[in-house]
């Protein structure tokens, strides 16, 4: 009798939590809704298999040559052992076809083939450079990897910044623009520069990706630039904003960034108030605008564009070459040393010897 009470009891408190759980879910879906049906659906990003203008062609780092071609074509040359090798590591079959890979201990047999499709997400007015992510399909991952990209002045970079908010750029990329909630001004620095990349490199492997980016707010011709912190999430993107203040002043700024494949957040929970906002009067590294002031990019550059035309033949004809080089040998541990002689001393020494001077005459001509 008293398990079937306990047993009871039980089935009704289950019940009741199940109920006040479902209660309090139901209203907070209401009020999400009611959030978000106020913003602008989000514009989806579109693939494609065309390579976009700035970004086709050869590109040469330190470490790799990358080529991205119109012919639905993606390799990519490891130069490793100091540069002095060139592997052939990422190439269609076809590669193979025209000049056959070299097999040794570095080479992989077959080479890796990675396909590419192309998302653009910015372009500035003047078409001088533009953000792109690659959507990279390894052979051995299930889903393709997003890589977000900047080209500026024939130059690709891997940390770089958008301006405005996602809203506006994504409007204006669709032709949409007449829809937009907000404007931008015109050829002013002042306004907020979004993070737009979080990997590392393009590789032959998934890169890394940060867990942490910076985005920043510019006020005041760039004498007062604040840094926001946005960290992983994972709520649904939105269009929605959130605030932070200077004293008097206010300003809004995304409150969530879509990069690649993950989704950032400024603010905890559902808040809409960033706080712990770090101020200075730069960026704390060297940076490059665009031409149009839209686009800005960190450091030293990822890759650089090889200025010859061509693409597929012209990557084959520069890895031959590169591997024809041959490294000198190294310096000896143990340099030969050579006897060191006193040449004055010498000299000093023939002026007494009789049987040197008629050779000295001779050499003067006397």
């Amino acid at each position: 009798m008293r398990k079937e009470l306990l047993v009871s009891i039980s089935i009704f408190l289950l019940a009741n939590t199940g109920f006040a759980q479902s209660s309090a879910t139901s209203e907070g879906v209401v009020s999400v809704r009611n959030e978000e049906s106020s913003l602008p659906a989000v514009t989806p990003h579109l693939l494609s298999e065309t390579v976009p203008s700035l970004l086709q062609g050869i590109w040469q780092g330190e470490d790799r040559l990358v080529m991205f071609s119109n012919q639905n074509e993606f390799a990519l040359v490891l130069r490793v052992f100091y540069q002095w090798y060139n592997d052939r590591a990422s190439e269609p079959a076809s590669f193979s076809e025209i000049k056959s890979r070299d097999r040794n201990n570095t080479t992989k047999s077959p080479a890796e083939d990675i396909q590419v499709q192309y998302i653009t997400i910015c372009e500035n007015p003047s078409k001088t450079a533009g953000v792109y992510e690659l959507s990279v399909k390894y052979p051995h991952e299930k889903l393709p990897v997003l890589i977000p990209v900047c080209v500026l002045d024939d130059k690709i970079f891997m940390d770089f910044l958008i301006k405005d908010s996602a809203e506006i750029t994504d409007l204006n990329l669709s032709g949409n623009s007449e829809n937009l909630t907000e404007e931008s001004v015109a050829g002013s620095r002042d306004g907020f520069y979004r993070a737009a990349s979080s990997a590392n490199g393009i590789s032959i492997a998934q890169p890394i990706f940060e867990k942490e980016v910076l985005s920043y707010f510019v006020n005041d011709g760039e004498k007062e630039i604040y840094k926001i912190r946005y960290w992983l999430s994972d709520m649904d993107y939105t269009y929605a904003k959130a605030t932070f203040s200077d004293g008097d002043k206010i300003f809004s700024v995304d409150k969530y960034l879509r990069i690649g494949s993950n989704v950032f957040q400024c603010t905890t929970g559902r808040s809409s108030k960033i706080r712990n906002i770090q101020k200075s009067t730069n960026f704390g590294k060297p940076a490059f605008y665009d031409s149009d002031g839209g686009i800005v990019a960190f450091g030293k550059p990822y890759l650089v564009k090889v200025p010859e035309a061509g693409e597929r033949d012209l990557l084959l004809s520069t890895v031959e070459e590169n591997n024809k080089r041959k490294k000198p040998a190294p310096k000896p541990l143990f340099p030969p040393t050579f006897p060191k002689y006193r040449w004055k001393e010498i000299t000093e020494l023939e002026l007494y010897n009789p049987s040197t001077w008629n050779k000295r005459n001779l050499d003067i001509h006397k």
